[in-house]
């Protein structure tokens, strides 16, 4: 098996197991992979694969679906369960099947429809080489995960980046112009602008992309300004007009006195703005507001740069009512917690901070295994605990967060290392993790989910301390545990509830 981190000129040399019992399409395979630089063996059935699995491993298994004996995805159960590192794609002749929804049912990496191209292939090759550099080696997620991570890191960049030019003391113009610039980066767009009105009323724009779109949206902004400014301050609206084959959303910038502005994105409807883009644009706009104040200390965009991310967590979290204010209660929790530890108070801002984006990393996760009713299986579990490793690699550009991307690495850690995802031991786990993990179970085993029924307050105390020394930090738990049953009551009061509907099942086993 080759080595990670093949240079940019070089593509990796992948060792890769073609299975078909179709010699002609065998030959294809085993053809085309070799000539975009793999060492590549070959199987007719996927026993004779699972005898060449036995030899030696992969990094890339392409097998049909469809064969006599053991099907691929027998195949698929077998590699899985033997080396889950290795990404395993199928090839359907159905091609109605999406890829997300394949990956998601059946654990693989990805799918070929008949008919499929070299060009297919060697895209496909691309994506697996690009995952195994970003996952030290191991593929352990569908294909367009990493994409997706990919692009939620680029807008988080982006926000420190527009905080860094609020810094910079630039004259207005050119600091709109440059911002824009940044937002169209974060969120793709055909045609953007930004509309800025002083104190004197007079307007001026900066404008980016197709001049006929640009035209469009600053024709509906300039009828509606004074409107969406009293309405839609610190969120992002739409402005289409009805019938309008473009989609256009909206957000105010706050700005110093009467200086206020509005960053209007648009492309056409059959693109849809996600909502994620939706939530991140409004935090574009405030933190681009920042830069309007005469004075900017660093703290007080470091703050906005806070802000915004924890806006995107809560509005994750608020589209599944089993989650809604999770992260909001386990930062309370988490904050008592530190109180009773004695903490200084730039620690329990730490906890705090940390708390609240625990659950970053569960923005790259597909909703449909993020609020799946059901419990998960093998595979959806996988891309579950990869979220810490996500949340924390989103935060990288924010250097000043460095404290609060170790909890979100580590919140899923356990005191005796049988935690993940780096299976630290008690004092090497983080003080501020170890806080948030306590706080994190306390909050899933008191909420109820599809699956089971919420313990009660002193039912979870009880389950907690059957954790001690094992799962938790045993000074830690006891801080916890001082903390009043009466504040834990109010503090779960905190968001919405669901109290219904569901059975017991072991507590401690919840670690969505």
């Amino acid at each position: 098996m080759s080595a990670v981190g093949s240079s940019a000129t070089t593509p990796e040399v992948l060792d890769v197991l073609v299975v078909d019992d179709n010699a002609s399409l065998l030959r294809f395979l085993v053809s085309a992979f070799s000539a975009s630089g793999c060492k590549v063996r070959q199987a007719a059935a996927a026993e004779q694969a699972l005898a060449l699995l036995d030899q030696q491993s992969f990094d890339l298994v392409v097998s049909d679906i469809t064969m006599p004996g053991l099907s691929g995805l027998d195949l698929l159960r077998a590699v899985k369960s033997q080396h889950p590192g290795t990404p395993v794609v199928l090839i359907t002749g159905n091609p109605s099947v999406k890829s997300a929804v394949f990956g998601l049912r059946h654990g693989a990496y990805d799918y070929l429809p008949k008919p499929f191209s070299i060009r297919e292939l060697q895209e496909l090759l691309a994506r697996v080489r690009a995952d195994r550099q970003q996952w030290g080696g191991r593929v352990t997620l569908p294909a367009g995960v990493t994409e997706e991570l990919s692009r939620r890191q680029s807008s988080v960049e982006v926000l420190l980046r527009i905080g860094d030019l609020a810094q910079r003391e630039l004259e207005t113009t050119a600091f709109m112009g440059e911002v824009l610039q940044l937002i169209t980066q974060g969120i793709k767009s055909d045609g953007s602008l930004v509309l800025l009105r002083d104190g004197d009323g007079t307007f001026t724009s900066s404008q980016q992309g197709a001049g006929s779109v640009v035209t469009r949206a600053l024709t509906s902004l300039e009828r509606g300004f004074a409107d969406m400014i009293a309405r839609s301050a610190g969120e992002t609206v739409s402005v289409s007009p009805p019938g309008d084959p473009l989609e256009m959303i909206a957000a105010v910038i706050p700005g110093a006195g009467e200086t206020v502005g509005i960053v209007c994105l648009a492309r056409d409807v059959a693109n849809p703005f996600l909502p994620d883009e939706r939530v991140m644009m409004a935090g574009y706009a405030q933190t681009a507001g920042v830069g309007l104040q005469k004075r900017t200390p660093r703290e007080h965009v470091e703050r906005q740069l806070v802000t915004s991310i924890t806006t995107f967590v809560s509005a994750m979290e608020s589209k599944d009512r089993y989650l809604a204010g999770h992260s909001a209660r386990v930062a309370l929790y988490a904050v008592e917690t530190a109180a009773a530890l004695s903490l200084e108070a730039d620690q329990v801002d730490l906890v705090r901070r940390g708390a609240m984006l625990h659950d970053l990393g569960k923005l790259s996760v597909m909703d449909t295994i993020a609020r799946k009713p059901e419990r998960l299986t093998a595979e959806e579990f996988t891309i579950i605990k990869s979220h810490p490793i996500v949340g924390a690699r989103i935060l990288e550009p924010l250097r000043f967060l460095t404290g609060e991307a170790g909890v979100v690495r580590h919140h899923h850690e356990r005191f005796d290392g049988s935690g993940y995802p780096d299976g630290l031991v008690g004092d090497d786990i983080p003080l501020g993790a170890r806080v948030v993990a306590v706080a994190d179970v306390f909050d899933a085993i008191t909420s109820s989910r599809p699956h089971r029924a919420a313990l009660t307050i002193a039912e979870a105390r009880e389950e907690l301390a059957t954790g001690r020394g094992s799962h938790f930090d045993p000074a830690v738990l006891d801080a916890f545990l001082r903390v009043a049953p009466q504040r834990l009551e109010a503090i779960q009061r905190h968001g919405e509830r669901v109290t219904s509907g569901a059975t017991h099942a072991p507590a401690l086993a919840e670690t969505r």
